[in-house]
């Protein structure tokens, strides 16, 4: 064996226990004890008071903490976990190193799902997620703008609202998918790029902010 595999193996043995207690707290019994969810021991627990559904049962499905891009170190990177609210799960997930997930609402993950490292997923009403999708290091999705502001009448005029990304689409490093975005099947966003409406057109790249489309009729690939 490797010295990579070695030190793969050690950070997964080294996980059993918290990843038992996350398992508990979120899932039937019958299912926690195969671990479907193991998180890094580095990863923080915010809190654990919502519930998983799981599309299938399966030891290591969904993986948080271990994955990630080359530049982040796992010494000292911290995943944050806050699951309050209902996250449901319909195949493979990796949720890389760093990474704060943040349940409060409804959270609609799909399969083969790649988040790399330091990012951000905020949910606090309703956000779906497409199967085969990428989130590059650092980008930013959040259905919130986590703080009030009011009116001269006093009501609020910034409330919650959904994001909903499609099917293989891939999000660039530092990139910011805000509440009220739809973004179609296949789409590409750039690098440093602010969605904060519907994108309609699948297969485009968009870009900027605030974002447009600069390609379209594009394909990739994991």
């Amino acid at each position: 064996m490797n010295t990579d595999k070695l030190v793969k193996l050690i950070r997964y043995i080294a996980a059993i226990p918290k990843s038992l207690y996350v398992n508990l707290r979120l899932l039937p019994f019958d299912q926690a004890i195969k671990l479907p969810i193991i998180v890094s021991n580095r990863t923080k627990l915010i809190s654990l008071n919502g519930k998983v559904k799981l599309d299938k049962v399966k030891t290591g499905l969904v993986r948080i903490g271990f994955t990630g891009a080359d530049m982040i170190d796992y010494r000292y990177s911290r995943a944050m976990l806050q699951i309050d609210g209902e996250f449901t799960v319909k195949g493979k997930v990796k949720i890389g190193k760093g990474t704060r997930l943040i349940v409060a609402g409804d959270l609609d993950l799909g399969a083969n799902f790649i988040a790399t490292g330091d990012n951000t997923i905020i949910c606090e009403k309703q956000m779906s997620i497409g199967s085969d999708c990428m989130f590059a290091w650092e980008s930013v999705v959040m259905d919130t703008d986590q703080h009030a502001i009011f009116d001269q009448s006093g009501d609020q005029i910034n409330t919650e609202d959904r994001v909903a990304i499609g099917n293989n689409v891939w999000l660039g490093a530092r990139s910011f998918v805000l509440k009220n975005s739809v973004i179609a099947d296949g789409c590409i966003v750039a690098a440093n790029t602010t969605v904060t409406r519907s994108i309609a057109e699948k297969d485009v790249i968009i870009a900027g902010a605030p974002s447009k489309k600069i390609k379209e009729g594009v394909h990739w690939q994991h």
